[in-house]
């Protein structure tokens, strides 16, 4: 079932030449500071959407790469490829001019191509950070485009972006696509990672069945995350690409570093990551990095081997010893299954959204109190807890689940002082994951401590036998023992 963009929000481009202000203006607006802002010339090249949250309600905003690109390599076609796209998707459209720069040749071609477009388009006349400067916005220059008279703000300070959006409002009720109200949105939050050139910006096109990010054999041709909000079987999805992750000793300065630090932000706020590999390679430290990161953030998890069209001599046991490979070099990564696909060929890429959504049940399920102490009495059975000091075998009073996504357990021993040695921590986790599934989630298994009365305590530390009491002597004639 091919995936489709979700409709039911209200979206708005911002679109204008290089550097007035569209990325800075974007991160102002949806609130994430997740577009790169830099002095050099076309730094953003994909689409970028994001959510804007005004009055309670929500719509969506995307930002786009310079309108004065040109034609040249297979970026800047990219580029000029993505703009149009935003354009055709766009309820309303916001034209960016530089106020302190006035109206430049590149503006009025812009505005040329916007007037073909049969769009509402409302100027923005940025970078009004003075109030004295707002008349600016009223120039005769600004109304010879075309669209009437400018909307004056400041996107680095703030200033006159709440008037933009009330104008943009009233606006979207015009055309009958009003605002979604905050309580309708609930979607899935999927984040594509891996180093430079395994794939991922393909995956995500084949998922979508559209060119949404540019494609390029040049490293890093993608810069920022790039999110895509669409539709999946009635469900919302926000699927987020991301720049190909290397060594820091191997980033440029400036643009590459920030967008590093940009996936690592993406990868926090998302609910599932897929870590996107090359299966005509083997995994690489990078990819072991990339791995560790997504455990530590307990995040659901799927392992994608991409480009298995290109992996020669396969046979009917490929599949395993690649899989084995992967196992042995991400052994804390058991649990996260691995699909082997083609983006080129879009084989088998439909189903990594439907094992995101089959990890997300399993991330938000619950186990009752009653079964998870019928597993601790089987397992305790079967296989004694130890402490990490010591020979004798804790007391183990329960254990509960007190948290969902991840699924979190608590483990209570009775006694202040009493420890479980984490092997045994390690074998109940595994015990969990064969009774109740939770594929493609971690799990967190902690240990709490209760108080217990020192006989009672002194009874669980020697096999629960009352603790032996030294005999006393007879009285002897002086009455000493």
């Amino acid at each position: 079932m091919p995936a489709h963009r979700n409709r039911k929000l209200p979206i708005v481009a911002l679109v204008g030449r290089a550097n007035v202000g569209k990325s800075t203006l974007w991160n102002r607006m949806t609130e994430t500071g997740r577009a790169i802002v830099s002095s050099k010339p076309h730094t953003t090249r994909d689409r970028n959407y994001g959510r804007i949250l005004w009055r309670g309600q929500y719509i969506e905003a995307v930002d786009t790469g310079g309108l004065d690109v040109g034609s040249g390599d297979a970026i800047a076609r990219g580029m000029i490829e993505q703009v149009e796209l935003a354009l055709k998707d766009a309820d309303i459209v916001l034209f960016l001019i530089d106020s302190r720069d006035g109206v430049m040749p590149q503006d009025e071609a812009a505005a040329k191509t916007l007037k073909h477009l049969k769009k509402p388009v409302l100027v923005v006349a940025n970078k009004q950070e003075d109030i004295k400067y707002y008349g600016d916005a009223f120039s005769q220059e600004i109304l010879a485009l075309g669209f009437g008279n400018a909307i004056p703000c400041s996107a680095s300070t703030g200033r006159g972006v709440g008037d933009l959006l009330d104008r943009v409002y009233v606006e979207l009720e015009k055309k009958n696509k009003p605002p979604v109200p905050a309580d309708d949105v609930n979607e899935l939050k999927l984040v594509v990672m891996g180093r430079a050139n395994v794939g991922k910006s393909s995956i995500v096109n084949a998922i979508l069945g559209e060119e949404r990010v540019i494609t390029s054999p040049i490293a890093h041709t993608t810069r920022e995350p790039v999110d895509t909000h669409f539709v999946w079987k009635d469900q919302p999805v926000t699927l987020i690409d991301t720049a190909g992750m290397r060594k820091r000793s191997h980033l440029e300065k400036g643009v590459e570093t920030e967008s590093l630090e940009r996936n690592r932000e993406a990868l926090r706020k998302a609910d599932i990551a897929i870590l996107v590999l090359d299966a005509t390679e083997d995994a690489r430290r990078q990819d072991k990095h990339l791995a560790g990161l997504m455990e530590d953030e307990t995040k659901g998890l799927i392992l994608v081997a991409n480009k298995w069209d290109l992996v020669k001599d396969k046979k009917e046991s490929s599949t395993r010893e690649y899989e084995a490979e992967i196992r042995s070099s991400f052994p804390f990564l058991k649990w996260a299954p691995i699909i082997f696909v083609s983006a080129k060929d879009k084989l088998r890429t439909d189903k990594i959204l439907d094992l995101a959504f089959t990890i997300r049940e399993e991330r938000r399920r619950q186990i009752a109190y009653n079964a998870l102490q019928k597993l601790l009495k089987t397992v305790v059975a079967k296989k004694k807890p130890l402490a990490e000091l010591g020979n004798y075998s804790p007391y183990i009073h329960d254990v509960a689940q007190v948290g969902i996504e991840p699924p979190t357990f608590v483990i209570t021993i009775k006694g202040g002082k009493q420890t479980v040695h984490i092997n045994w921590v390690r074998y109940f986790e595994a015990r969990l994951r064969d009774k109740f599934g939770y594929v493609g989630t971690p799990i967190v298994v902690k240990v709490e401590h209760a108080a217990m009365p020192q006989i009672q305590q002194q009874e669980a530390e020697h096999g629960g036998k009352k603790r032996p009491q030294r005999r006393k002597r007879p009285i002897g004639r002086k009455g000493l023992y």
